[in-house]
């Protein structure tokens, strides 16, 4: 039995006419009145009665009719639901950020964008740092991630797309959002924080929070190594595990923190960043994802991210 049989037997029965029947399916009268005793030969009983002028249904053919007709519609709800998936607009959508990601404006506004135009796929956001996400993605758990880097902090295979690759050699296909530079967080009563810019060296003396797990700003070793050639060595009177954690400590005079700046980057209150005129630190933030894991409503996210960056 075939789809076909079905579609002609339901065509039929609703035109009670085979000749309006092969008009309704642009096939001829003798390919529906062949189709249709073919359904009957397979079923073992009568599903019309032949009158002089149309055709009526059997009692089996009325038990028939509506079961084939729920089958079909189900059928066709299911196409569409797969037509859906397939075009990106349904399904779900893992994707990962870190807390310097959320102080960036382009992201809010990505996710902000998908939600609007794809309802109907089911966005999870899990609050992951960039290290972490590499394994994340690897097994399965994540789509896609929001990563923010400092120079060197990953391998990048050269080639066609220049994959990044994590230390455990998870290779990732990315979109580089934006470049942005180092500056240093400071409260805003900080006797620098109405400076255009400062020197590594205006720093001499300050108390330091630092975040030494993160990728994208200096952790102790780069911290140490840039003090250093700027002529002073760090006082680090905290350490802590996440940049919000960090801004947070410094709105309240803890101490200053380097931190990243550039485009879209928006500071909470209490916060100020002033550039580093004297350090070359340039970060990367990219949307990443495992290398030929695409699928529809990444896609989808993805030329949002695209819009807004350009």
């Amino acid at each position: 039995m075939e789809l076909r049989h079905l579609r002609y037997f339901i065509a039929a029965a609703e035109e009670e006419h085979f000749g309006r029947a092969s008009d309704r399916l642009h096939v001829t009268r003798p390919a529906v009145s062949q189709i249709i005793a073919d359904l009957e030969d397979e079923i073992g009983t009568p599903l019309f009665e032949r009158l002089a002028h149309r055709v009526r249904l059997t009692e089996a053919g009325k038990t028939l009719l509506p079961q084939v007709q729920a089958l079909l519609n189900q059928l066709g709800q299911a196409v569409l639901a797969t037509q859906r998936v397939g075009q990106g607009k349904s399904g779900t959508l893992s994707i990962g950020y870190g807390s310097l990601t959320l102080l960036n404006s382009l992201f809010r506004a990505a996710i902000k964008q998908y939600k609007e135009a794809y309802p109907d796929v089911t966005l999870s956001l899990h609050e992951i740092s960039t290290t972490d996400q590499f394994r994340a993605l690897a097994d399965g758990k994540l789509d896609a991630g929001f990563m923010h880097f400092g120079p060197g902090r990953v391998k990048v295979r050269k080639g066609p797309g220049s994959n990044l690759m994590s230390q455990d050699e998870t290779v990732l296909d990315w979109f580089h959002i934006q470049t942005g530079s180092l500056g240093v967080a400071l409260p805003t009563d900080h006797r620098l924080a109405q400076r255009k810019s400062v020197t590594l060296s205006d720093l001499a003396g300050e108390r330091f929070v630092v975040v030494p797990q993160s990728v994208s700003s200096p952790g102790y070793g780069p911290l140490y190594t840039l003090c250093q050639e700027a002529g002073f060595e760090p006082d680090v009177v905290q350490e802590v595990k996440t940049i919000s954690t960090q801004l947070n400590l410094i709105s309240v005079g803890i101490g200053i923190g380097l931190a990243v700046t550039g485009r879209n980057f928006i500071y909470p209150n209490g916060i100020t960043v002033v550039p580093l005129q004297d350090v070359s630190h340039a970060t990367s933030f990219v949307l990443a994802w495992v290398k030929d894991k695409m699928d529809p409503a990444l896609e989808r996210l993805l030329d949002i991210v695209k819009l807004l960056a350009k």
